[in-house]
């Protein structure tokens, strides 16, 4: 899949493709449903696909409190789109310029001039340009007036009946209902990231651990999870336990998920791994010692065997 930034240096391979819109944050069901929906056009009308998504979130450059909001990585986010058979994805750099675009002239000089589009898709709720004034009847006029096609999807709902979107999926996660998150989702909640150096206290309890921080990432329920994992150019995937949170115990701050795989003796370091989620097993906490923080992490692991054991 081509990346492309600058829109005024856009290869003529990806013009007059079909692009879907949107911040396709998690790239859910729903998000899915849009993104199928513009492969399915190119192949019809044997023209490029394409993605056209921002950074940073939108929602992250207007609040400036660093709330963060982010459910999928930019790097598993592009490899999402990637196994969807999207050709191109067009990254538009998020600053004050482009929010101070008005519909009109994000239609007129992004998509027609520069990319050329022969057909837009997006969401039902898509909302667009400077205070969001552009929306989906404006793009569906601005589509007949131009020349281009445009499909506005509709909500994709779950099976419990409830609109899938990338604010439910917080909630769930928020709550540590990781298996309703991934139910949305589509696959399994997975956090991926480079294995950092810690200050090697696992190793010193006797449950060395991978650490990998959240960085901007939106941050699931605090506490223990059972966990699977796996090492990136590795096909396998490795049963474990994680601490998801601040480890109160050692004073720290700044959020961070640590893995101990079962039955691994492997150096992680400066290696990729995406972490799925299985189930949470309980709240993080703080010890008063470092014997009861070792008896509490057998303990955890021995629960998270018992619930990987039927997730096979």
């Amino acid at each position: 899949m081509r990346i492309i930034r600058d829109f005024q240096s856009c290869p003529p391979e990806s013009r007059n493709a079909a692009v879907a819109l949107g911040n396709f944050d998690g790239v859910h069901l729903g998000h899915q449903s849009i993104l199928n929906k513009a492969v399915s056009l190119a192949e019809t009308e044997n023209i490029p696909s394409a993605v056209m998504t921002f950074e940073p979130h939108p929602r992250e450059f207007f609040a400036k409190d660093g709330k963060r909001l982010r459910i999928s990585s930019f790097h598993d986010k592009v490899e999402l789109f990637a196994g969807l058979g999207i050709n191109t994805l067009f990254l538009v750099r998020f600053n004050a310029r482009f929010a101070s675009l008005s519909p009109t002239a994000f239609v007129d000089e992004v998509l027609c001039r520069e990319l050329g589009v022969r057909h837009v898709v997006t969401g039902y709720n898509f909302a667009f340009g400077k205070g969001r004034a552009g929306d989906t009847a404006f793009l569906e006029a601005q589509a007949q007036q131009k020349g281009f096609g445009f499909t506005a999807c509709p909500a994709v709902y779950s099976a419990r009946g409830e609109a899938i979107s990338s604010s439910a999926i917080r909630g769930f996660l928020t709550a540590g209902e990781v298996k309703k998150a991934s139910a949305l989702l589509g696959r399994p909640y997975t956090i991926s990231g480079i294995v950092r150096r810690g200050q090697r206290n696992g190793h010193k309890l006797g449950f060395p651990t991978a650490n990998v921080s959240l960085r901007n990432l939106f941050t699931p329920r605090y506490g223990v999870y059972a966990v699977r994992f796996r090492i990136a150019d590795d096909k396998g995937w490795h049963n474990g336990v994680a601490n998801l949170g601040i480890k109160p115990t050692f004073g720290h701050t700044e959020p961070l998920l640590e893995v101990h795989g079962f039955d691994m003796n492997r150096d992680l370091y400066g290696q990729r791994i995406s972490v799925e989620l299985v189930e949470f097993i309980r709240e993080e906490r703080r010890f008063d010692g470092m014997e009861a923080l070792q008896i509490q992490i057998a303990a955890d692991c021995g629960q998270a065997r018992k619930i990987l054991q039927g997730n096979i």
